[in-house]
């Protein structure tokens, strides 16, 4: 038998259950509509605090009518149960959907930003902060736009007290160092929710509470390579130190519609993230380059075959010189005797001048085979170093260098292979999430 609240919504099954409340899929008997059902835990009921609280995300979604809003059905208050009845959001949240698909488009993660911007502006337009926009909190609606589902612990924009609860990974510095709440946290979450919309990696995730929030103000995400550079601005921009620098939502929203039309609507891999300090210079981005106008027009001249071809002409010729210069040795440097073989099969021994035979003849023949002697070795010495001077002067060496280099930067798998993002620790805390969150 299923159970039904005020005698009209009836309670089919469960679909998320967090440290605040439990949320119901449900049937509203009188309209026909499906229903979402949010009660709070029974053990909690008897918390002053938490009680409030409950009732006070009633009364924020009540007073907020935006489409990126959840709407709110009823409020149920009895003895035995504490609820509140919203409509019910078809879709995954953006959380589910980045775990099972991986990232948005750049431009699909820009439209969706874009109404998340507008709608949190609305939100404090109306008074109020949300304070823990997370990807968890926005379901995927229609094409282009999101639902915030949860404002467990919205309140007055003038507020000063802390939250008493949210998601260490979407908390903004100021908050992690004890100072108090305004409008610029939900700022800081959203350049989160956009980073992890590219992405499909929360940028601040893994370790402790405190080496999460901690991290929060010494270290901001580094530019992922895929990542359009006027879009990694307005990140940047909502992730900021200083509350005062992350912008006006209404303009963040409008600068994103401006870029969606720019952006990319083919998806990346998932992207692991990388921390750089605060402060600490941006590593220049490297991709790599087109070779510049002469190499370009000196590939268009010298066909790639020809280097190869010059290089081997240019061995072959050094080779004929080396033939000849040993040629010329023979034919000039040996003494040439009448009586055959021994001068020629061992040149160092030593010719006697015969009798009657003047002395100035093998002066004559010394004088001639000095030069002789000399320019041989200078011609033969000369392949040795040539080779490999002509290996390194051609184009072809150059070539292939650029090619690896390129190679290296266009590839980059290692980093974009990885854990899936529940494996990690410091998600939230306590909270009352929606569904799938």
């Amino acid at each position: 038998m299923r159970t039904v609240l005020a005698d009209r919504f009836e309670l089919h099954a469960e679909l998320a259950r967090g440290a605040v409340g439990v949320v119901w899929r449900g049937l509203d008997r009188v309209s026909g509509e499906s229903v979402a059902v949010k009660i709070l835990r029974e053990e909690l009921r008897g918390e002053p605090e938490i009680v409030e609280s409950f009732f006070a995300e009633a009364e924020i979604l009540n007073a907020i009518e935006h489409p990126g809003v959840i709407g709110v059905r009823d409020f149920i208050v009895t003895d035995a149960v504490l609820a509140i009845v919203l409509e019910f959001a078809e879709g995954p949240d953006l959380r589910e959907h980045l775990r099972l698909h991986g990232p948005l488009s750049a431009a699909e993660a820009a439209r969706r930003c874009a109404f998340a911007a507008e709608t949190l502006a609305a939100v404090h337009r109306a008074g109020y902060l949300h304070g823990d926009v997370k990807p968890g909190n926005l379901m995927l609606s229609g094409a282009d736009a999101v639902k915030f589902i949860d404002f467990g612990i919205a309140r007055a924009a003038g507020s000063t007290s802390l939250p008493s609860h949210g998601t260490p990974e979407y908390t903004a510095p100021e908050i992690a160092a004890g100072d108090s709440a305004c409008p610029g946290i939900d700022n800081y979450a959203l350049g989160l929710v956009l980073y992890e919309a590219l992405t499909a990696r929360s940028a601040y995730r893994g370790g402790s509470i405190t080496d999460v929030l901690d991290r929060h103000l010494a270290k901001i995400p580094v530019k992922p390579a895929a990542v359009d550079a006027g879009l990694w601005a307005i990140v940047e921009r909502l992730l900021s130190l200083d509350p005062r620098e992350r912008g006006e939502l209404d303009h963040i929203a409008a600068e994103l519609r401006r870029l969606a039309p720019t952006l990319s609507e083919r998806a990346t891999a998932p992207i692991e993230p990388q921390l750089r300090d605060r402060g600490a210079p941006a590593p220049a981005a490297h991709s790599p380059v087109t070779p510049a106008a002469p190499a370009l027009a000196a590939a268009e001249v010298l066909p790639p075959h020809e280097p190869s071809k010059r290089r081997g002409l240019a061995i072959a010729g050094v080779g004929v010189l080396g033939l000849l210069a040993a040629a010329a040795f023979v034919l000039f440097a040996l003494p040439g005797t009448e009586g055959g073989g021994e001068d020629v099969a061992d040149p160092s021994s030593t010719v006697e001048p015969a009798e009657g035979v003047e002395p100035t003849e093998p002066a004559d023949d010394a004088e001639t085979t000095e030069p002789a002697d000399e320019e041989p070795s200078d011609e033969t010495s000369a392949p040795g170093p040539q080779g490999p001077e002509t290996d390194s002067d051609t184009p072809g060496a150059e070539t292939d260098d650029l090619s690896d280099s390129e190679g290296g930067d266009e590839a980059p798998d290692d980093s974009n292979e990885g854990n899936q993002v529940d494996q990690f620790p410091g998600s939230d805390i306590i909270g009352s999430p929606m569904p799938g969150n």
